[in-house]
């Protein structure tokens, strides 16, 4: 089946202007599930050659780690599935649900907003980062790791200051006000390790000034000593060459090292690792950037998932803060045909964007090292959750603590 833009954009745009913010979820949710890969269900490659790796699962977790795709909806994540022609690492997580996104403010969830629910269990005005909609400071899920005596862990592909990264480590009534957040991550001293896209001079000083050590090289991280370490870093999908100062590395082997890094600490830790920019190819409606993100992501995953193939003390989640870009992809094109599409700049009909926003639709939730019942937590059918329950699962493995969550107004 192929999909006829022009019909299928005329339909998706006329049902988007005239709908309420809250239809809307329900007519993307039905527009993309004409296509196969929706939220409720993935259907994967045919020929897999690569065998999933299942984590034993946890009686207590020492470890936790949570992987966020910004922008990864699950149509982004067969598109993924079809151009790689195999299974994506996080396809094969044994434990599967669909989480809600909406923030306190909106149906569709900003960034800051998205971050600061699943960081935190409260969900907040969008624009605002690590504060409910009084603006009162929130505890973080990496507060609660560092109370316990656990290391903790900050990457992503993008500034330090961006709202995801920030979400779990700073504050501020304004996703914008950089300097303020970068001050209030610094001061907290909750977060060990912090590596992301290159830190601006002005901000790294911040992190020096209250004893953070700059870690040149991607490949030095897992030798540092010091207990608060920082890394500026080009990080660009598909390179793996790394050199001093502002270098170019691949994301895998940033989480790799982080993991050896904060391994160290007989406690355990918590880390949060993003791909941050599959978000920006669903803003700019590109598919091959989008595409390439998604792959250096999920070799990411795969990474995570080597390094705790042969231990029984680790959780890996993986989720989404929200969908970007409104895609449609059809989920009976070829390996072939996506192929010859990412070499042909994305020319081609099998797929459209709907938008150059965020979206209200589902995203999915992957767990692998931990029987979790997501029905304890869901508050619709077929144990879908919402964004703050990503939360609550996080701070029962880490803490054992279950707490019940009403349903959001």
């Amino acid at each position: 089946m192929k999909i006829n833009l022009k019909k299928w954009f005329a339909l998706a745009a006329a049902g988007m202007m005239a709908c309420s913010m809250t239809s809307c979820a329900d007519i993307v949710s039905k527009v993309t599930g004409m296509f196969g890969g929706n939220s409720q269900s993935e259907n994967s490659v045919e020929e897999e050659t690569n065998q999933p790796i299942i984590l034993k699962n946890v009686t207590e977790a020492k470890n936790v780690i949570l992987m966020i795709g910004d922008g990864m909806g699950p149509q982004q994540i067969k598109a993924g599935e079809v151009f790689k022609g195999e299974q994506l690492a996080m396809q094969g997580f044994p434990y599967k649900t669909t989480v809600e996104t909406c923030s306190a403010s909106a149906q569709i969830t900003d960034s800051a907003a998205a971050a600061t629910a699943l960081a935190t269990g409260v969900r907040t005005t969008n624009g605002v980062v690590g504060m409910d909609p009084t603006l009162t400071e929130l505890t973080t899920i990496v507060d609660i790791a560092h109370g316990l005596g656990k290391s903790t862990g900050i990457l992503a592909t993008e500034e330090l200051y961006g709202a995801t990264p920030m979400g779990f480590s700073g504050h501020a009534s304004a996703r914008g006000n950089s300097r303020e957040l970068i001050q209030s991550a610094a001061n907290s001293s909750n977060v060990n390790l912090f590596a992301s896209y290159v830190i601006a001079p002005q901000y790294q000083s911040i992190l020096q000034e209250v004893g953070y050590e700059k870690i040149d090289n991607v490949d030095a991280i897992s030798e540092a000593t010091s207990d608060r370490i920082f890394g500026s870093y080009a990080i660009e999908a598909g390179q793996e060459s790394m050199t001093a100062n502002g270098s170019i590395t691949a994301f895998d082997r940033l989480v790799t090292e982080a993991l050896e890094y904060l391994s160290e600490d007989p406690d355990g830790f918590f880390l949060m690792a993003e791909g941050s920019h599959i978000d920006h190819g669903g803003h700019n409606n590109n598919i091959c950037y989008m595409l390439e993100e998604l792959i250096a992501f999920d070799d990411a995953v795969q990474a995570v998932l080597e390094w705790a193939k042969d231990r029984d003390d680790t959780v890996v989640i993986v989720t989404a803060d929200h969908e970007t870009g409104g895609l449609i992809f059809d989920g009976d094109t070829t390996h072939e045909e996506m192929q010859r599409i990412y070499q042909n700049g994305g020319a081609g009909n099998c797929y459209m964007w709907t938008t150059g926003g965020h979206t209200s639709t589902d995203v999915n939730c992957y767990i692998n090292g931990a029987d979790i019942n997501f029905k304890e937590y869901s508050f619709g059918t077929n144990g879908r959750i919402k964004n703050t329950d990503v939360f609550e699962i996080m701070k029962f493995l880490v803490t054992g603590e279950k707490e019940a969550k009403t349903d959001c107004e």
